[in-house]
């Protein structure tokens, strides 16, 4: 097989490099993460209701336009998924009903919380949320796939490597928060906007090719760049869009599951959960509630956005502890320096380590793994 996986370890969480021709690294990513994935899937909250509204009539219709739209913009990227699959023994049909489950209209829960900042020097912060018992899977994933820019992401097994947290060789870096629509268009699944947007090369590359390229469903990305320290929120929805570019005079940003920025009409702007009042409105609201009232330090530092994002749960912070009605858990926590061109990384269990923004997309040197071809 012309691919390649190692595997090492870091702040406790797993970091797999994958190496290789594109479905040949797939096809082995999904062996090597067969375990992994098969778990993922079967802990997926969202399961059996994607699986119930799919065999409705609307759910059936409404997936069908956007798998045919994702396959007819993206081939080479749901033939990625399909080797995953393949090499999970898996079908492939389970693994793309997971990865379009925000893209249906079928509610999606809440998770993830973005910093951004740009004055004397630029951060992107990020917290990802997941169900506690991704802890263990949930993992860092570098690729390498020839003719491809390498690229790092969080990755949860059986999904595209996309819709988390990213960092690309051409030193754009950017965190992903879920914005369920309640009426998705007939577009792309928004995983496989995300896994092309890993290509782009720079900032204006970036927020263009967000602005061009709609997705079904909706994300916000907290994206920035590490040769200018530009930062910008893009909200993207339904086919809709919103930017918002960061300033030393307007110096800080944030984002959680809700739309923050399209304008708030029926007629222009596409509902979001929140909005609606589809029950996610409490706990997304809550995060940004607190984020409002933040005055961040005259230039913070790494230390200022990890106590942001890890100093204690809502009412006063933001982090998630799966504690009484909260299904989630802050399963990592990022602080991308882009000035000094670093990263933080914390784990669930307070595992630490610092890396440079280099070493992290590159993956560690091949002495400090272990192979698997």
């Amino acid at each position: 097989m012309n691919a390649r996986i190692d595997e090492t370890t870091v702040a406790g969480l797993r970091w797999v490099v994958v190496t290789g021709e594109r479905i040949a690294a797939f096809t082995l990513l999904g062996e090597y993460a067969r375990a992994s994935i098969t778990t993922v899937q079967k802990q997926l909250p969202e399961r059996e209701g994607l699986h119930a509204f799919t065999r409705s009539g609307r759910g059936r219709r409404i997936l069908a336009d956007v798998a045919t739209a994702t396959e007819q913009a993206y081939p080479h990227l749901t033939a990625e998924l399909r080797a995953l699959a393949a090499g999970a023994t898996l079908p492939y049909e389970d693994l793309l009903l997971a990865n379009l489950r925000g893209d249906l209209g079928v509610d999606d829960g809440t998770g993830c919380t973005d910093l951004a900042w740009r004055g004397t020097s630029s951060f992107i912060a990020h917290n990802e949320d997941g169900a506690p018992a991704l802890d263990g899977h949930f993992m860092l994933l570098t690729l390498h796939i020839d003719g491809d820019l390498p690229v790092t992401v969080q990755w949860y097994p059986g999904f595209l490597p996309s819709n988390t947290l990213a960092a690309n060789a051409a030193g754009l870096v950017w965190g992903i928060n879920h914005i369920q629509v309640t009426t998705p268009i007939a577009a792309p699944g928004r995983h496989f906007v995300a896994r092309r947007l890993q290509q782009c090369t720079t900032f204006t590359d970036a927020v263009d090719f967000l602005r061009t390229h709609p997705s079904a469903g909706g994300f916000a990305y907290t994206i920035g760049e590490t040769d200018t320290g530009r930062v910008a929120v893009v909200e993207t929805a339904a086919g809709r869009h919103a930017v918002r570019e960061l300033s030393p005079e307007r110096a800080f940003e944030w984002h959680t599951n809700h739309i923050r920025f399209m304008p708030n009409s029926p007629d222009r702007a596409p509902a979001d959960a929140a909005t609606a009042n589809l029950g996610q409105r409490d706990e997304s609201l809550a995060r940004g509630r607190v984020l409002e009232d933040i005055t961040p330090a005259l230039e913070p530092d790494v230390d200022w956005f990890d106590r942001v994002l890890t100093g204690s749960p809502v009412p006063t912070g933001v982090h998630r502890t799966a504690a009484g009605d909260d299904p989630l858990a802050t399963l990592c926590t990022t602080v991308t320096n882009l000035t000094d061109r670093t990263i933080f990384i914390r784990n669930r269990h307070d595992r630490t380590a610092t890396l440079s923004l280099a070493d992290f997309v590159a993956g560690p040197p091949s002495a400090e793994r272990s192979a698997t071809e």
